[in-house]
């Protein structure tokens, strides 16, 4: 026998058919939150055994917002792969946007005494050569 909750109100106990029914006519989702005896807890529908063969819901209106792909605010590759080439120790990232990535290298670098520099460098060659794209996914220009 199955449990589920619906509108902060725990359903059931419902058979495994039944639950099959909710499922097909939209009644409860993969977000859903079930039990049924053996399960140390609730959990979403979609970590159960129930969710095989479970049709998959349209893609939330926010997914579709169109992400920026290039335009004003895009930076400029060209000073990304200077300040990668040239300095080496994360600026480039902070440039993109990529703040932790950044702030580990620069740490990394100065918290050594530069001895660490060398390996952050060619870490910052290896993005220079690989990164499009600044951290909120707007190609550089």
């Amino acid at each position: 026998m199955w449990y589920y909750e619906q509108n902060g109100s725990r359903m059931g106990p419902v058979d495994e058919a039944t639950m099959r029914g909710l499922i097909s006519n939209r009644t409860i989702s993969i977000d859903t939150l079930v039990w049924t005896e053996g399960m140390p807890g609730w959990v979403a529908l979609q970590q159960t055994s129930l969710a095989a063969g479970m049709p998959v819901p349209p893609p939330s209106p926010r997914s579709f917002q169109p992400v920026e792909t290039t335009g004003a605010n895009a930076k400029d590759r060209v000073a990304y792969v200077l300040l990668a080439v040239l300095l080496g120790c994360g600026i480039h990232n902070l440039y993109a946007g990529y703040n932790t990535k950044g702030i580990i290298q620069l740490l990394v670098s100065f918290l050594s005494c530069g001895i660490l520099w060398l390996f952050m460098w060619i870490w910052a060659v290896i993005e220079a050569c690989t990164v499009t794209q600044d951290a909120n996914g707007v190609r550089f220009k």
